[in-house]
């Protein structure tokens, strides 16, 4: 009733503000795609470690009850013929990591579990893409931006609680070298943005020395008394990543 009588002005401004919230949630939701087919993993790795076992399990639980849920909300909003196939390229790599994911906890389907969780990542990441396109610039690229470090600190962790579970090797030792670059320097150019809040510009700060943290803990990956600070850290980098990715996205 309220937006009836509003002057065509006013009523356009307020469409306008609505259509770019909704672009900006969509490519946020898209995002988190790619941050849960890293944590489902990450997760796995931590109930086989041992490593706050009934936590993972929780974790890993959530996170599979989120990527459902995250599809639902996504097929309306992919509107685009590229953007509905991304979905659907999204949905049949999905199922099987889905399906391994809930099995049972062994250390020799976690390397198949990752290249699982590999795919699914491509596939969101194509979506992610799609929907920034459609969303309204310059917004949605620092949402997907944001949103992408809680991405890259659960396949760091991951990463990490793969090589100490013994699935090693030089490709995976570059996944993480390259996912730490990355990081490092989407957070400088988030940092650098002029037109940052004085709420973003905390928000960024505070996980900068987060960031710190969680990479001195990577670094001192011999130790394994290390395997629960990093798990315990990592989960604190993603928890403030989110909350910036939510900040971009209640932009205007």
């Amino acid at each position: 009733m309220f937006i009836k009588y509003l002057p065509y002005a006013a009523l356009g401004l307020l469409l306008s503000f609505h259509s770019h919230a909704a672009d900006s949630n969509a490519v946020n939701i898209a995002g988190q795609q790619r941050m849960l087919s890293q944590r489902i993993v990450k997760s796995y790795c931590q109930i086989g470690l041992n490593i706050l076992p009934e936590v993972s399990r929780k974790q890993l639980e959530q996170s599979i009850e989120t990527f459902d849920k995250n599809l639902l909300k996504l097929t309306p909003v992919a509107s685009s013929p590229r953007a509905k196939a991304s979905l659907d390229s999204l949905h049949s790599a999905w199922e099987p990591l889905r399906r391994n994911a809930r099995g049972e906890v062994k250390a020799s389907v976690a390397e198949t579990l990752d290249r699982q969780a590999e795919a699914v990542l491509q596939a969101a990441e194509q979506l992610t893409s799609e929907l920034q396109d459609q969303s309204s610039p310059p917004i949605g690229r620092w949402v997907n931006t944001a949103g992408r470090q809680r991405m890259l600190s659960q396949r760091l962790t991951k990463a990490y609680m793969l090589r100490q579970w013994g699935v090693d090797s030089a490709e995976k030792r570059q996944e993480i070298e390259s996912a730490v670059h990355e990081f490092s320097s989407a957070l400088t150019s988030m940092q650098q943005r002029p037109e940052n809040s004085p709420t973003i510009r905390a928000q960024l700060s505070e996980l900068g020395i987060q960031w710190e943290w969680l990479r001195t803990a990577l670094a001192s990956e011999g130790a394994s008394n290390y395997r629960l600070i990093v798990a315990e850290s990592s989960d604190v980098v993603l928890e403030l990543a989110d909350r910036v990715t939510a900040q971009f996205a209640l932009e205007k």
